[in-house]
């Protein structure tokens, strides 16, 4: 971080502490993932001074937990953002921290002013939304093709603009940046959810803090709400019958993941996927193959300068 940020241990100037940072250039913009010790230690930081650069700098502070429902412990989580070319001091415990730098240029004029505003996003609302997006973007960088990191750099300066200064016609910009994240977000709360009998459409609206009637338009191309929590319990069905370690009986995992009725699941099941329960089970004993398709990029030896690649940003 040297190039932006002097980071030091409060009190012990001559203490070190082991650190691991990541970065992803995406060419428009930067985005880092630091991870420091949980060891209780104050450390403090400071913007370089005489620095060139004066990007902006989103800084979210999360330790990794999953949206959850309203009666649930609320995500410990802030995000913040400010102008590397203004002065700056800091301290925290902080152990996980995800900063995406941009310079000014990559937004124009639609952050004007924002200098000396509030440097804090609430986490809630369409910040919340903005937050969520930051998690999704550092979750699907690895698998985005490099001649689309441009739609990337775009989708991402109009959900910052419409976050950070709310206006009828940024958010109109982002709409499609937020309901791809809103539907990130819901994705996340059916899958902690699967399990409970009394989890459906208004429950999950409450979780996204939408109304009942945006709501069913986020899901009208998956055939509605409720469609698409029956599916996802289906889908988790089958990965628990391919699992060849599990001997649970199908009517137990049936019941786990709230049918009641073991005709009723298996004829659903049947109709979803075009085999029956058993008949997933055997497939998954005789060693049936499964699709599937991971890719990763090369990380490369790390050897780029990161002061160099927050130069060469350009919007």
């Amino acid at each position: 971080m040297s190039p932006v940020i002097d980071l030091d241990l409060a009190g012990d100037r001559d203490g070190g502490f082991d650190a691991e940072q990541r970065v992803w250039d995406v060419g428009g913009f930067a985005l880092t993932r630091a991870r420091l010790p949980a060891d209780g230690q104050t450390r403090v930081w400071q913007h370089v001074k005489k620095n060139p650069l004066d990007h902006w700098c989103f800084v979210l502070v999360n330790d990794g937990t999953a949206p959850s429902l309203p009666d649930s412990p609320a995500e410990p989580r802030q995000l913040f953002f400010r102008s590397l070319g203004r002065p700056f001091d800091g301290a925290a415990k902080d152990t996980s921290v995800l900063t995406l730098y941009a310079p000014r240029e990559l937004f124009g004029g639609n952050l004007g002013g924002i200098d000396h505003a509030i440097d804090t996003v609430a986490d809630r609302g369409i910040g919340a939304l903005l937050g969520d997006y930051f998690l999704s973007l550092e979750k699907r960088l690895p698998d985005v093709a490099v001649e689309d990191l441009p739609n990337v750099v775009e989708a991402t300066r109009a959900m910052i603009a419409a976050c950070v200064r709310p206006s009828l016609d940024r958010i109109e910009i982002a709409q499609g940046a937020i309901v791809a994240t809103l539907m990130e977000r819901a994705r996340a709360i059916v899958s902690q959810n699967l399990r409970s009998v009394t989890f459906g459409p208004e429950k999950l609206g409450q979780a996204l803090g939408v109304s009942r009637s945006r709501l069913y338009r986020m899901f009208e191309p998956f055939g509605g709400v409720a469609r698409y929590i029956h599916r996802q319990r289906l889908l988790a069905a089958h990965a628990a019958l391919s699992d060849v370690a599990s001997h649970t009986p199908i009517i137990q995992i049936a019941e786990s993941l709230g049918f009641s009725d073991a005709s009723g699941f298996s004829r659903a099941f049947k109709q979803e996927f075009g085999h029956s329960p058993s008949e997933a089970r055997l497939a998954a004993a005789v060693g049936a193959p499964i699709a599937s398709a991971t890719r990763r990029l090369d990380d490369g030896d790390g050897s780029t300068d990161f002061g160099e690649l927050l130069r060469r940003l350009r919007a």
